[in-house]
């Protein structure tokens, strides 16, 4: 498997000389092999209500992506739900729009530095007040890399799980995956019509290895994860 110091540099290549975060997101889309169109696009005007309500400034990363976005579903509400804006709310300089699929917690953008077109994300705790923990330093990334669990946890419909023993057994670059980050220690892969997310081992009984999370647009998408990774989905 190729270093951190490698798989930093695929993240920092894939964002590399893109005018805006709209073809990122795009790009992700178009690899989960359901590219997005007009009809998931939300209207500029719909954000500029939201961002005069709340009296923030909507981080570009965040703005790009209900541009092109907020209006799909089978990704981003199957599990955890991308909030509309008319539900956005504030709360300690974040703005909240994510919501946990239990209703445990939300995510929101840090709004601190208005001139930040890539802030960092938050998760908060549902608790009075809300119990705020970092997440990941950009905004772009934790989009993604939550796409690709979506994408796992009920986005595809053909989807498992596996126990790995040792993650430095694959070779992912070799393979055509493309890294897309890591949030709360979970990795994020893709290629064509191909989705796989890793966590590490942790002191839950259930947990002791390595733990494979795949998804695939067709049921032959599935099986070709598991030849290639020498695995047997539950």
């Amino acid at each position: 498997m190729q270093s951190r110091k490698q798989q930093k540099k695929m993240v920092l290549w894939h964002r590399k000389g893109m005018a805006s975060f709209k073809k990122y997101y795009r790009t992700i889309y178009d690899t989960f092999g359901y590219p997005l169109t007009e009809r998931t696009a939300l209207s500029s005007e719909v954000l500029a209500a939201a961002q005069k309500r709340l009296g923030v400034r909507i981080p570009a990363a965040l703005r790009d992506y209900y541009l092109v976005a907020g209006l799909e579903r089978r990704f981003s509400a199957c599990h955890n739900q991308l909030l509309p804006p008319q539900r956005w709310a504030l709360d300690k300089q974040r703005l909240i729009f994510m919501e946990e699929n239990q209703w445990v917690a939300w995510w929101g953008v840090s709004t601190r530095n208005p001139d930040s077109d890539d802030p960092p994300v938050s998760q908060g705790v549902n608790d009075e007040p809300i119990t705020w923990h970092p997440e990941h330093r950009k905004c772009s990334v934790f989009l993604a890399v939550m796409l690709h669990y979506q994408a796992v946890s009920g986005g595809y419909r053909f989807s498992g799980r596996a126990d790995a023993p040792d993650q430095s057994d694959y070779r992912f670059e070799e393979q055509g995956w493309t890294y897309y980050g890591e949030v709360n220690s979970l990795e994020a892969y893709s290629r064509r019509n191909q989705v796989v997310c890793l966590t590490p081992p942790s002191d839950f009984p259930f947990m002791q290895k390595w733990s494979v999370l795949a998804g695939g647009k067709t049921k032959g998408d599935l099986q070709g994860i598991a030849t290639d990774l020498g695995l047997t989905f539950e």
